[in-house]
């Protein structure tokens, strides 16, 4: 049985449209939007790259964690992470509540910070 981090619909409407599209090369050998959940997977708990549970991860293609590193770099690269957030940021807005948030503070003790 597969680990799913996110409903497959959630990746599949919202992450994976921001994801630019092959200019050349090779399509993924797995479906995209398995790959984002193991890489939601990866950042969720914190396991190293080479300990990612790949065989519970994808359903019937499994990548190695060496492919799965190489999506994820190559889409901090360009940002897709960030346009994301942002693109999830704008179409939720209204339904943020900022009357709340909490950003932290620094106290100064004893003259220092």
């Amino acid at each position: 049985m597969m680990y799913q981090v996110l409903d497959k619909n959630i990746i599949e409407n919202e992450i994976v449209p921001n994801l630019p599209t092959p200019k050349r090369g090779f399509s993924p050998r797995a479906p995209l939007n398995q790959i984002i959940n193991c890489i939601l997977y990866k950042l969720k708990t914190g396991v190293q790259w080479e300990y990612l549970p790949v065989k519970s991860l994808f359903e019937d293609k499994v990548l190695s964690y060496q492919s799965v590193f190489y999506h994820y770099r190559k889409w901090c690269i360009s940002n897709v992470w960030e346009d994301c957030w942002i693109q999830l940021l704008s179409k939720n807005k209204s339904k943020l509540d900022l009357s709340s948030g909490d950003l932290g503070s620094v106290s100064k003790v004893g003259g220092h910070f």
